[in-house]
């Protein structure tokens, strides 16, 4: 079976790591056929001083996620957002009808000295700088072999843009690329988040003991010595407005009895994982959204890919790709603050620990039970906050086709960015790993999230 790295790099590749690119292949077809599959991609001729410059690099970075030691959801999520936000910084100079999110962001505030100004000034450069400057730091544990990839494809780029572009020009735009990603880099430091990925368990965390508080479940996560980023809570949002958890609560209270709302939630748990078996509709489902970290881009890696996906088949600027790409960074890395808020606040029992107690000891979910807190789901939260900023974005009953599990199936398709979202959401209950109460309610606090986003932000002047 190829593996699952190997396949996106089938899925967009245009052979920049074979080859570097020149003048005369700089917009070379992509013409792979995916032999596992009775379907052939569309051919694609890569601009990259387009969206296709931001496409190329998240295909690189999902890569990435999937490679480097400690990427959890968590330090996925936030270190996409910061790629991004670097990304969309770095392009201003050139397309003065955008405005810093400087002020806009909590605690970040450009210096008037990176207002340079459009003349000698190529923003496709920019960005590729400030995207691999960003990139070589924040994947500090990933492997050489896919780092040269990195290093490849920057180059690569780079040969290109300053064939196209006059010395000064091509310099001043390098330049200023990787002095915006210094800047974000700096501020970056300063969340609660840094090098997060040297240590995603904390040893020394004792969880609440009580009937209803969550335990970590040895049998599925025996590499686990403590919780998941206890600490994560504290962690900067990048909008004021979403460092809460919006006093959103669990509506079910805990009861072990037969005949509580509790233990039928429970139940709707236990006899739906009956009904989920290989290959029918619910096991694929559970497993196409599993998103485990270690062999996946994790779920805030999904949730970029879905408009990766779109933006492969549309032909948008590079400034216009910034902005969508930045909107759900922020979006994202909020909402997985704003979930771990309310995991650790109500500290919630999982489903087998409840199961296994109260209903069936023998029984087991379809998904590895993770190691930290049931309400709310952290993918419901984390969806849903993608699908209001996308779809108030990029569009309603936009058209989805998602190749990212290619082991699980054939590829999925939806209607709009929600039809996916609710797709994710339910696929937790599918897995046995939440009740329904923390799908219902995480959905209800991404929208808020993603509300906020799309109010407190303004992009363009």
């Amino acid at each position: 079976m190829i593996k699952k790295a190997a396949f996106l790099f089938l899925l967009f590749s245009t052979n920049l790591f074979a080859q570097q690119i020149t003048s005369e292949n700089y917009q070379a077809r992509d013409e792979t056929e995916l032999v596992e599959f009775e379907f052939v991609l569309p051919p694609k001729a890569y601009d990259f001083n387009t969206s296709d410059l931001l496409v190329k690099w998240h295909v690189i970075m999902f890569d990435l996620l999937e490679q480097s030691t400690g990427y959890t959801p968590n330090v996925a999520g936030r270190t996409m957002a910061y790629v991004n936000l670097a990304a969309y910084e770095a392009m201003l100079p050139g397309n003065e009808d955008y405005q810093s999110l400087s002020g806009q962001i909590q605690e970040y505030n450009r210096p008037e000295d990176y207002d340079i100004g459009s003349s000698f000034f190529n923003d496709a450069t920019a960005v590729n700088n400030a995207v691999f400057s960003m990139v070589d730091r924040m994947f500090a544990t990933a492997p050489y072999v896919w780092m040269e990839k990195v290093h490849a494809f920057k180059d690569s780029v780079n040969g290109v843009l300053e064939s196209q572009l006059d010395l000064v020009t091509y310099q001043k735009s390098k330049n200023y690329g990787l002095a915006i990603a210094d800047l974000i880099y700096e501020y970056s430091k300063t969340d609660g988040g840094h090098q997060s990925y040297i240590r995603s368990y904390e040893m020394e965390y004792r969880l609440p003991d009580c009937e209803a508080c969550f335990e970590i479940h040895r049998q599925a996560d025996l590499e686990n010595t403590g919780p998941l980023h206890p600490k994560w809570i504290t962690n900067r949002t990048f909008l004021k407005e979403n460092n809460t958890d919006f006093g959103i609560e669990p509506k079910v209270p805990f009861s072990k009895y037969p005949g509580s709302p509790f233990y039928k939630m429970a139940m709707e748990v236990y006899e739906e994982s009956k009904t989920v078996n290989p290959n029918n509709k619910k096991y694929v489902i559970a497993n196409f959204w599993d998103d485990a970290a270690g062999f996946t881009y994790t779920a805030p890696g999904h949730s970029y890919a879905l408009l990766t996906m779109v933006l492969r088949e549309q032909n948008l600027s590079l400034a216009k790709a910034a902005e969508l790409y930045t909107r759900l960074g922020i979006a994202v890395n909020d909402a997985i603050i704003c979930s771990w808020k309310g995991k650790y606040k109500h500290n919630l029992i999982r489903p087998v620990a409840y199961i296994n107690r109260y209903i069936d000891s023998a029984w087991e979910p379809k998904l590895l039970t993770p190691p930290f807190p049931e309400f709310p789901s952290g993918h419901s939260v984390q969806s849903a906050a993608m699908a209001e900023v996308l779809t108030a974005t990029v569009g309603d009953n936009q058209a989805i086709t998602d190749y990212s599990k290619f082991w699980v199936g054939e590829p999925r398709k939806f209607s709009s960015f929600w039809e996916a979202a609710d797709e994710v959401s339910i696929s937790r209950l599918y897995g046995g790993i939440h009740f329904r109460d923390a799908l219902d309610q995480g959905q209800d606090m991404g929208r808020l999230v993603g509300q906020n986003v799309m109010k407190h932000l303004q992009f363009k002047k």
